[in-house]
């Protein structure tokens, strides 16, 4: 099991350590962008878990590092025959003198130790051809820093200014001097504050009141409330930094033990996951398989069958319009044939020919009464014309 930890480590990294690899070369501009391909994680190539999709990686990441080393190679296709894809590596791995000790169909899986040690041998190839080159890591010189005192890290509170005060009762006069000294120096750092404090005096009025040893202690009691030394903290001091890196490794082993068995524990079911899925999905494709066979025929047959429904419905709708129309036909000539039928039966023609002989009769009679009206009148007229005439002549 240990040695089992270890191998994956070591393709962890072998992975890792490629995926770098492809980066100097640019891998995701000239490559992903290219084909616009999603960008790869670090453990792609560690295990095969959908050997369809990765083999096509692989081989395209083969093809674009032996057109980076100068190697005549045609672009890899899906559909094309992995035994030819397979046989094409080799030979040009052959011709750049890496070992090729491994059976060719563990390329096949697109994942693995034996896929990623071919990477591996491809893109140091190619990193050699490029002749990529290295700068040394320059530093740049950090301002010097001349904010404010940081008082959580600077500040040193005299709390033992009390204890040589106390020390300083028993000692000789020559140790007073230098208690002196050293508060004189205390005070020439604490000037600042000195400066905000309103009840205290000036250095040259402290100095002559140190003359005597109690009056100098009541001072320091006085004013030792007061009394902060402030140290300026370098953020570019490597002891710091040496004391920081000390307690984060600290909590990093503290913390990393029980992550890693965690992480161990994830591993070993998400593999076993993996495995019971990629078992089901093998048994559910060989039980389907034939199923899957007999759709497709059956999909084919339907889609014949209904294009030669529509067809034949289609037929029928035109026949059935056609059929429409002739039927309009024939009962328009059938109602016509009914009414000249009906005509020639009941003999309604000579009955209204004798109804208009019978009106022609009326209105002629009634003609030759009006004409002998007019006649009547015109004879009547001449009539009294001439019997007027006569009148004349005889007066």
């Amino acid at each position: 099991m240990q040695q089992e930890d270890v191998g994956q480590q070591l393709q962890n990294f072998q992975s890792d350590d490629l995926l770098e690899k492809l980066k100097l070369l640019n891998y995701e501009k000239h490559l992903l962008k290219e084909f616009k391909l999603k960008p790869l994680s670090r453990f792609y190539f560690v295990k095969a878990t959908n050997p369809g999709e990765q083999f096509y990686m692989f081989t395209l990441i083969c093809w674009w590092l032996c057109k980076k080393l100068g190697k005549d190679m045609e672009r890899p296709q899906e559909s094309d025959d992995p035994n030819t894809v397979i046989a094409k590596i080799m030979q040009i791995l052959e011709e750049i003198d890496v070992n090729v000790d491994f059976a060719p169909n563990k390329l096949i899986r697109g994942g693995g130790s034996v896929c990623l040690m071919v990477l591996d041998s491809l893109a140091t190839q190619a990193i050699k051809v490029t002749k990529l080159s290295f700068q040394r890591l320059h530093i740049a010189q950090e301002e010097e820093f001349l904010g404010d005192y940081l008082e959580d890290n600077a500040e040193i509170i005299l709390e033992k200014l009390e204890d040589e005060q106390n020390a300083a009762t028993q000692s000789d006069d020559s140790d007073l001097e230098l208690e002196a000294h050293n508060f004189k120096q205390l005070n020439w750092l604490n000037r600042p504050q000195r400066r905000s404090i309103g009840d205290l005096e000036v250095n040259q009025e402290i100095s002559s009141r140190l003359s005597d040893h109690q009056q100098w202690r009541l001072e320091l009691e006085r004013v030792l409330q007061h009394l902060k030394v402030f140290v300026k903290a370098d953020a570019r001091d490597w002891r710091s930094h040496i004391s920081q890196m000390d307690t984060l490794k600290s909590n990093i082993a503290e913390i990393s033990e029980p992550t890693q068995n965690q992480l161990k524990k994830l591993h070993s079911e998400f593999t076993f996951s993996l495995e019971k899925i990629e078992s089901r999905e093998k048994h559910l494709n060989n039980e389907l398989q034939p199923l899957i066979q007999q759709y497709k025929e059956i999909s084919i047959e339907l889609s014949s069958i209904q294009y030669a429904q529509n067809q034949v419905q289609a037929d029928m709708e035109k026949q059935m319009a056609q059929l429409n129309e002739i039927m309009m036909e024939q009962e328009l000539k059938k109602e016509e044939m009914e009414r000249r039928g009906q005509v020639m039966s009941d003999g309604s023609s000579v009955q209204q020919i004798k109804k208009s002989i019978v009106k022609l009769k009326e209105d002629i009679a009634h003609l030759n009464l009006e004409v002998a009206l007019l006649v009547h009148a015109y004879d009547q007229d001449i009539v009294r014309q001439t019997q007027s005439g006569l009148l004349d002549r005889v007066m």
